[in-house]
């Protein structure tokens, strides 16, 4: 079953790839969505709560979702915070926002990949045993998927720090 039907159409790329995570995986949910009202021209840079600062990170699923609720109130990203030990928990509720093929950002630690923090994917693809997640589109618009067992990622979620959120678009207007 597929997370996210036609994905590829709202596919969008990262333009700050070390602090965009989050406003892009919300700007392609907003795509998908058919937000109109929204202006994706610069929804990147005024939503990514990192760019150009030195201070500490404050891109956040809850800080970002915020800061778009105050520019566009009709919209509201619900962020969901799984604790260590609730993996299995945090499959489930994936699997039930695929069920309502509704688009979600994941976040997944990184250091069973060897790499440092997590890594926010959009969901994109199902099947009973393995998730499909957008790593990221490169610079020719070409997409990288990424496919893990379910049973994997409550395992990862469990073990490793960080990685503990989804968040998704509410309906709405």
């Amino acid at each position: 079953m597929s997370a996210f039907p036609d994905w590829q159409k709202f596919a969008v790329t990262q333009r700050h790839l070390s602090t965009g995570c989050i406003p892009t995986g919300y700007e392609m949910i907003l795509r998908a969505a058919g937000r109109t009202e929204v202006d994706f021209t610069r929804f990147q840079e005024e939503f990514d709560l990192d760019l150009n600062t030195s201070t500490a990170p404050r891109n956040h699923f809850v800080s970002v979702a915020n800061a778009v609720k105050v520019r566009y109130s009709a919209l509201n990203f619900t962020c969901e915070f799984f604790k260590k030990g609730e993996g299995a928990a945090k499959v489930r509720r994936m699997e039930e926002r695929v069920a309502a093929q509704q688009p979600l950002l994941v976040s997944i630690a990184n250091e069973p990949f060897g790499g440092p923090g997590w890594h926010i994917m959009l969901l994109v693809d199902s099947t009973v045993d393995d998730f499909t997640f957008l790593e990221y589109l490169d610079g020719l618009g070409q997409a990288h998927t990424r496919t893990l067992p379910k049973s994997q990622i409550a395992v990862i979620h469990d073990r490793f720090l960080g990685g503990d959120e989804i968040a998704y678009l509410n309906p709405g207007p």
